[in-house]
């Protein structure tokens, strides 16, 4: 706190007591500040304390503010007025910031208006005409300190002597002092810094950028201020309300899908078991440590393990089967964009998402493609599953889709009947347009020939009987769950069915069909080009990207023919010959 306050007691009833600082004595002509706070109750009043310190602190603070010497004729600024100076502005800045948001990421809001020296025509000011800039800043400073009606009566004549230009504000424009030459490098600081976050905020990227020393510190002290205030007032606002703003400003300005959203509140859900705190007002860098040294420790899927624990107690134990880096990172992102949130809608005064530090080490497993010889146990026709089975026929016709296409698993799983196109060709078309549908970026949009394989075994014959009983969706025995869309139950029966065979280990899942088809495209001489428009990747090469265009889907079919599995023939075979019976 900025002076020392304490309580006193006065016929029964609790004063509150500050003392000046010696040298702002002059400016208040009082030694001390005490007034009552109404009340006998000593706990009542040790409840009012913060609160009262707090209008203290800022009439203190005003009165610094205010304390700028006047030495031979000329008005001389010490390095703390200078700070305050640049405090002025930058609030007004960082106003600027928060209320036109939206506009200053879409590039909409002109930020030139708001740099302190304002380029005209192009050019650069003169340095007399920065000079002139920042007197007639600091006028409109003392202006500000005149309305404002704590200011002391013998501090508005001499901001009236200086007004009627009595005291120059800069005596000297051919050999400047040095408290202006300091001021003018500050503000170029804060033209810099208003350029680069405006431009951080319009590319949608964290504000990292080196920042001028002088104005570093006045973003802290306005930090600082907020915070105090904050606890002062004793706002308690629970996460889970803030999340819900989170939610709507991801989902409407950035786009983002629903299943990552709900991905983003499990993370904090877990998060903020750590910090075993409820409201925003109440974390602190600590909290933030806390998290990033506790996460590595995590169980996966503790809540399913653990579910009568504390996590605290989970964290303390040494855990063998912990989430990976990949996960850690998850965490971690989700809690450092939401504190940043949190920041920008002055929940949190602080920049607590900057002590939020995110691993770079990468992820030791990988998922891998399976091996001709897990593949032939794969479709082995004694343990591959039939197709007449009226519950799962997405059992048998799931894997071979990913085998001869490289789809993901939930890009099969969503299909509907009509998205099985013909033009000539039989092909898949993958879309995001209806309401349950989810690609997972503008490249999996795409047409997909269906591989004669498929055909041969019988696929389209199955797309014409579920089309028959008028379903709409292909596997329409599958679920809809939030988290993992369509998949989640085919996901859970295939990882089964590979422990079943033996085949076991975090990198070989289903994704590992993808990981598979991607060389084996390769090795079967497809153009990347194609590769890329069969899978759905971007492309590196600019070329392709913005002229290349749609590859027509009959050369796609060309190219799909070359994906073959000489060594399961005989398998497929006569699996086919046991679904005929």
């Amino acid at each position: 706190m900025n002076g020392h306050h304490w309580l006193m007691r006065r016929n029964r009833v609790y004063y509150i007591r500050a003392r000046i600082p010696n040298y702002l004595i002059y400016l208040i002509k009082t030694t001390e500040l005490r007034y009552s706070l109404k009340t006998h109750n000593y706990y009542e009043a040790l409840a009012k304390l913060p609160k009262e310190s707090y209008k203290i602190n800022l009439k203190i603070n005003f009165l610094r503010g205010v304390d700028m010497r006047i030495k031979k004729g000329e008005l001389i600024l010490s390095d703390e007025d200078i700070d305050r100076l640049v405090i002025h502005k930058l609030k007004q800045i960082e106003d600027v910031f928060e209320n036109h948001y939206e506009e200053i990421a879409n590039r909409q809001y002109d930020i030139s208006a708001l740099s302190f020296f304002n380029h005209c025509d192009g050019g650069a000011l003169t340095p007399n005409a920065e000079l002139d800039t920042i007197e007639i800043f600091i006028k409109e400073y003392f202006k500000d300190l005149k309305s404002d009606k704590r200011t002391h009566l013998s501090i508005i004549k001499e901001i009236g002597r200086i007004e009627k230009s009595e005291i120059p504000i800069i005596a000297n424009k051919i050999n400047p002092a040095e408290w202006v030459t300091k001021t003018k490098t500050a503000f170029k600081g804060v033209d810099k810094y208003i350029t680069d976050k405006s431009e951080c905020i319009a590319e949608d990227i964290e504000f990292n950028k080196s920042i001028n020393p002088r104005v570093k510190r006045c973003l802290t002290a306005i930090d600082t201020e907020k915070n105090d205030k904050a606890l002062s007032s004793g706002a308690q606002t629970p996460w889970t309300k803030v999340f819900k703003e989170f939610a709507r400003y991801k989902s409407n300005h950035k786009g983002t899908k629903e299943n990552t959203i709900i991905q983003n509140r499990v993370c904090l859900d877990t998060i903020f078991e750590i910090i075993e705190k409820e409201y925003i007002e109440n974390i602190t860098y600590k909290d933030c440590q806390k998290v990033c040294d506790n996460i590595y420790n995590l169980p996966r899927k503790w809540r399913e393990k653990y579910k009568n624990k504390p996590l605290k107690e989970v964290l303390e134990q040494d855990n063998q089967d912990k989430i990976s880096i990949t996960s850690v990172k998850k965490y971690l992102r989700a809690f450092k964009e939401f504190m940043l949130f949190c920041k920008q809608r002055h929940y949190i005064p602080e920049s607590l998402n900057d002590d939020v530090l995110i691993p770079k080490r990468k992820e030791s497993v990988k998922v891998d493609g399976f091996t001709n010889d897990e593949l032939k146990l794969i479709f082995n026709p004694s343990f591959y599953p039939r197709k007449d089975n009226i519950y799962h026929p997405c059992r048998y016709w799931i894997p071979l889709i990913a085998l001869y296409s490289g789809m993901r698993l939930n890009e099969i799983c969503q299909l509907y009947v009509d998205d099985i196109k013909y033009n000539n060709i039989w092909y898949f078309s993958l879309t995001d347009e209806r309401e349950l549908q989810h690609l997972k970026n503008e490249q999996s949009k795409r047409d997909i020939p269906v591989h004669p394989k498929l055909i041969e075994l019988g696929f389209i014959n199955y797309v014409k009987e579920v089309r028959k009983c008028k379903k709409e969706r292909l596997f329409y025995t599958l679920q809809y769950s939030k988290k993992n869309h369509f998949s989640n139950a085919v996901s859970g029966w295939f990882a089964r069915y590979l422990k079943s065979l033996n085949i076991e280990g975090r990198n070989k899942v289903f994704h590992s069909f993808r990981h598979l088809v991607k060389p084996m495209l390769r090795d079967a001489g497809i153009a990347q080009e194609y590769q890329n428009a069969i899978c759905g990747w971007s492309s590196n090469d600019i070329g392709e990207r913005v002229y290349g265009g749609k590859v027509p889907i009959k050369k796609l079919y060309e190219e799909i023919c070359k994906l073959q599995y000489p060594f399961l023939d005989k398998n497929l075979e006569e699996i086919k010959k046991l679904n005929e019976k």
